[in-house]
C-alpha cells in the first residue's frame, strides 16, 4: 500500500521488499483471508492503528516500538509451541513447517523471567564443529533452562546476529557474513 492508502499489490508469498513510501498489511488465516477479500490492487485502505494486550487496549507511546516475532516457545513455564494457530504452518505448504521450526537452523530468542527479567539468545547455526542451530522444541528447552517462564522465537536464519557495543559476538551464518536487516532490538543505557 502507498503513503495515499492505495493497495499497490497483492502477495500471496511471505516476505518481499517493502516500498519506501508504503506500508504492508500482513495476515494469516482469517486476516489473509480478509485482505484477499478487501485489499484488492487500486482499492484504498484506511489504516487504524491500536494495540491491544489481554483484549484491553494498551497505550501506545511514541518512543515504544513492536518487533515481529514468532512462534511463541514458551507460556507460564511450560513448552507451549502452536505455530499453527499462529500462521507458521501452512496448509498449502506442509514442508515449511519442518524447514522452519523442527530442522535446526540458527535462532533469536526472546524471553522473560518471572521477576521481569529480560532474555535475549542468539544461537549460532549452520557451522558444523562451532554450531548447528537448534528447533523451536530446542530453542524452549533452552529459553527454559536459563529460566524464561515466557518466551518466543524473533528470528533466524541468516538474520541471527548479536552486537555489544561495537562488536559482532555471534557468527551469521550467510557465506557473506553479516547481512542488512529490517528490525533489531536495541537496549540502550
Amino acid at each position: 500500500m502507498n503513503a495515499s492508502g492505495d493497495v499497490i499489490e497483492l502477495r500471496r508469498q511471505p516476505g518481499g521488499e517493502i516500498p519506501s513510501d508504503g506500508s504492508v498489511l500482513a495476515g494469516t488465516g482469517e486476516a489473509a483471508q480478509w485482505l484477499e477479500a478487501h485489499a484488492q490492487a487500486g482499492m484504498k485502505i484506511q489504516g487504524k492503528n491500536e494495540v491491544r494486550a489481554d483484549e484491553e487496549p494498551m497505550p501506545f507511546e511514541e518512543a515504544a516500538g513492536i518487533i515481529n516475532g514468532g512462534p511463541r516457545l514458551l507460556e507460564k513455564g511450560k513448552i507451549f509451541i502452536n505455530a499453527a494457530a499462529e500462521g507458521f504452518h501452512l496448509e498449502d505448504n506442509p514442508e515449511f513447517y519442518y524447514r522452519f521450526g523442527e530442522k535446526r537452523h540458527p535462532r533469536t530468542l526472546a524471553g522473560i523471567k518471572a521477576d521481569g527479567t529480560l532474555l535475549f539468545v542468539t544461537i549460532d547455526g549452520r557451522a558444523p564443529g562451532i554450531s548447528v542451530g537448534a528447533s523451536f522444541e530446542e530453542s524452549a528447552r533452552i529459553k527454559k533452562s536459563l529460566g524464561a517462564v515466557h518466551a518466543l522465537n524473533l528470528d533466524g536464519g541468516g538474520s541471527t546476529s548479536m552486537t555489544v557495543r561495537d562488536t559482532l559476538v555471534t557468527r551469521p551464518s550467510d557465506s557473506t557474513g553479516e547481512r542488512p536487516i529490517a528490525d533489531a532490538i536495541l537496549l540502550l543505557p
